[in-house]
Protein backbone atom coordinates (compact mmCIF):
# COMPACT_ATOMS: atom_id res chain seq x y z
CA UNK A 1 0.00 0.00 0.00
CA UNK A 2 2.91 2.33 -0.62
CA UNK A 3 2.06 4.15 -3.83
CA UNK A 4 0.54 7.32 -5.21
CA UNK A 5 -2.74 5.52 -5.87
CA UNK A 6 -5.67 6.00 -3.53
CA UNK A 7 -4.87 2.73 -1.75
CA UNK A 8 -1.35 3.99 -1.00
CA UNK A 9 -2.50 7.39 0.21
CA UNK A 10 -5.32 6.07 2.36
CA UNK A 11 -3.60 2.80 3.42
CA UNK A 12 -6.93 1.16 2.65
CA UNK A 13 -7.84 -1.40 0.01
CA UNK A 14 -11.45 -1.59 -1.13
CA UNK A 15 -12.69 -4.77 -2.81
CA UNK A 16 -16.26 -4.18 -3.93
CA UNK A 17 -16.63 -6.56 -6.87
CA UNK A 18 -16.46 -9.89 -5.02
CA UNK A 19 -18.54 -11.53 -2.31
CA UNK A 20 -17.28 -10.35 1.13
CA UNK A 21 -17.12 -14.00 2.19
CA UNK A 22 -14.57 -14.65 -0.55
CA UNK A 23 -12.48 -11.72 0.66
CA UNK A 24 -12.56 -13.08 4.21
CA UNK A 25 -11.67 -16.59 3.02
CA UNK A 26 -8.71 -15.31 0.97
CA UNK A 27 -7.45 -13.19 3.88
CA UNK A 28 -7.76 -16.17 6.22
CA UNK A 29 -5.81 -18.26 3.72
CA UNK A 30 -3.12 -15.57 3.45
CA UNK A 31 -2.54 -15.69 7.20
CA UNK A 32 -3.21 -19.36 8.00
CA UNK A 33 -3.00 -21.35 4.74
CA UNK A 34 -6.46 -22.67 5.61
CA UNK A 35 -9.10 -22.30 2.91
CA UNK A 36 -12.74 -22.83 3.81
CA UNK A 37 -15.14 -21.25 1.35
CA UNK A 38 -17.76 -22.60 -1.00
CA UNK A 39 -17.56 -20.12 -3.89
CA UNK A 40 -14.23 -21.25 -5.25
CA UNK A 41 -14.62 -19.18 -8.44
CA UNK A 42 -14.88 -15.95 -6.42
CA UNK A 43 -11.82 -16.91 -4.39
CA UNK A 44 -9.97 -17.76 -7.62
CA UNK A 45 -10.69 -14.26 -8.91
CA UNK A 46 -9.03 -12.74 -5.85
CA UNK A 47 -6.17 -15.25 -5.76
CA UNK A 48 -5.36 -14.42 -9.37
CA UNK A 49 -5.74 -10.66 -8.87
CA UNK A 50 -3.44 -10.59 -5.84
CA UNK A 51 -0.93 -13.07 -7.28
CA UNK A 52 -1.40 -15.95 -4.86
CA UNK A 53 -0.35 -18.93 -7.01
CA UNK A 54 -0.76 -21.55 -4.29
CA UNK A 55 -4.33 -20.44 -3.69
CA UNK A 56 -4.98 -20.35 -7.43
CA UNK A 57 -3.80 -23.96 -7.61
CA UNK A 58 -5.96 -24.94 -4.64
CA UNK A 59 -9.03 -23.28 -6.16
CA UNK A 60 -8.68 -24.94 -9.54
CA UNK A 61 -8.07 -28.35 -7.95
CA UNK A 62 -11.24 -27.92 -5.88
CA UNK A 63 -13.15 -26.99 -9.02
CA UNK A 64 -11.99 -30.19 -10.73
CA UNK A 65 -13.02 -32.25 -7.71
CA UNK A 66 -16.62 -31.14 -8.16
CA UNK A 67 -17.44 -31.07 -11.88
CA UNK A 68 -21.15 -31.75 -12.43
CA UNK A 69 -23.65 -31.20 -15.22
CA UNK A 70 -24.94 -28.22 -13.24
CA UNK A 71 -21.56 -26.45 -13.04
CA UNK A 72 -19.47 -27.72 -15.96
CA UNK A 73 -20.19 -24.68 -18.14
CA UNK A 74 -19.39 -22.25 -15.32
CA UNK A 75 -16.16 -24.08 -14.52
CA UNK A 76 -15.15 -24.06 -18.19
CA UNK A 77 -15.86 -20.33 -18.43
CA UNK A 78 -13.99 -19.57 -15.21
CA UNK A 79 -10.94 -21.63 -16.11
CA UNK A 80 -10.90 -20.09 -19.57
CA UNK A 81 -10.69 -16.58 -18.10
CA UNK A 82 -7.51 -17.50 -16.20
CA UNK A 83 -6.02 -19.95 -18.68
CA UNK A 84 -2.84 -17.89 -19.06
CA UNK A 85 -2.03 -18.54 -15.38
CA UNK A 86 0.44 -21.39 -15.01
CA UNK A 87 -1.59 -23.20 -12.34
CA UNK A 88 -4.78 -23.04 -14.39
CA UNK A 89 -3.01 -24.11 -17.57
CA UNK A 90 -1.72 -27.18 -15.70
CA UNK A 91 -5.23 -28.40 -14.86
CA UNK A 92 -6.91 -27.51 -18.16
CA UNK A 93 -6.01 -30.89 -19.78
CA UNK A 94 -7.37 -32.68 -16.69
CA UNK A 95 -10.62 -30.72 -16.97
CA UNK A 96 -10.90 -31.62 -20.65
CA UNK A 97 -10.32 -35.28 -19.79
CA UNK A 98 -13.03 -35.22 -17.10
CA UNK A 99 -15.51 -33.66 -19.51
CA UNK A 100 -14.45 -35.88 -22.40
CA UNK A 101 -15.02 -39.06 -20.41
CA UNK A 102 -18.60 -38.18 -19.48
CA UNK A 103 -21.12 -37.82 -22.31
CA UNK A 104 -23.56 -35.81 -20.15
CA UNK A 105 -20.86 -33.32 -19.10
CA UNK A 106 -19.71 -32.98 -22.71
CA UNK A 107 -23.26 -32.43 -23.91
CA UNK A 108 -24.00 -29.74 -21.31
CA UNK A 109 -20.66 -28.01 -21.90
CA UNK A 110 -21.09 -27.94 -25.67
CA UNK A 111 -24.69 -26.73 -25.49
CA UNK A 112 -23.60 -23.82 -23.31
CA UNK A 113 -20.76 -22.88 -25.64
CA UNK A 114 -23.31 -22.59 -28.45
CA UNK A 115 -25.52 -20.33 -26.31
CA UNK A 116 -22.60 -18.12 -25.33
CA UNK A 117 -21.49 -17.68 -28.95
CA UNK A 118 -24.92 -16.56 -30.12
CA UNK A 119 -25.62 -14.31 -27.17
Amino acid sequence: LESSFREGRDAKLSIDDVDPGAVEAVLKYAYTCIFEFGDVAAALTLAHRYEMPKLVALCVRRMLDDVTAENVADIAATLNVYLEHEEVAKVWPKFLAIVGQDQKLMDVAMRNVKKARHA
